[in-house]
């Protein structure tokens, strides 16, 4: 599910491919059902491999709305179990390489990969030719944290890949 928020050109707009390629729908924030698993970059927890029964439940839900605007509002106003990705590096051409500002694409793809969706994850990697770069700066990271048992586990793992202090 995406709550586009209409903030960038749609034309270049991500979530938009991925509702034009049926691989997501566009919900209204008003009318957000059930509690998704909602991707917040201000959640104090992190996604893993643990939420996939939330998303099979319930879906998961991205805010598609410029990085500057969310830094504005401090949070995501929509009701759900709110998780942040682990850290991880943007392929796009606009954030690349900046750590944790991924496009919503890469944000979805991310956590298709570490929830065990991958024949998805697969899918969305077709849609720009710069999702194979997202690939292939992540696939290391990607599959730790699919392996993460428990959110300890992961918070070891992000400790010591970014140096004891992660990036976000």
């Amino acid at each position: 599910m995406v709550v586009y928020m209409a903030e960038d050109d749609p034309r270049k707009n991500t979530s938009l491919k991925m509702i034009r390629y049926g691989l997501a729908i566009r919900v209204h924030l008003r009318r957000v059902r059930g509690t998704p698993l909602v991707l917040d970059p201000f959640s104090t927890e992190y996604l893993g491999p643990w939420n996939r029964g939330v998303i099979e439940k319930h879906g998961l839900l991205v805010y598609d709305c410029s990085w500057k605007k969310l830094a504005q509002h401090g949070r995501i106003r929509v009701k759900g179990l709110h998780r942040k990705l682990p850290p991880l590096l943007p392929g796009n051409p606009v954030n690349y390489a900046k750590p944790c500002m991924l496009s919503s694409i890469e944000a979805v793809a991310a956590t298709l990969y570490i929830t065990g969706y991958q024949d998805l994850y697969q899918k969305l990697l077709g849609l720009y030719k710069w999702m194979n770069t997202f690939h292939t700066l992540n696939k290391e990271l990607l599959e730790e944290y699919s392996r993460a048992k428990d959110p300890m586990e992961l918070h070891e793992i992000i400790t010591e890949f970014w140096g004891g202090r992660p990036p976000c």
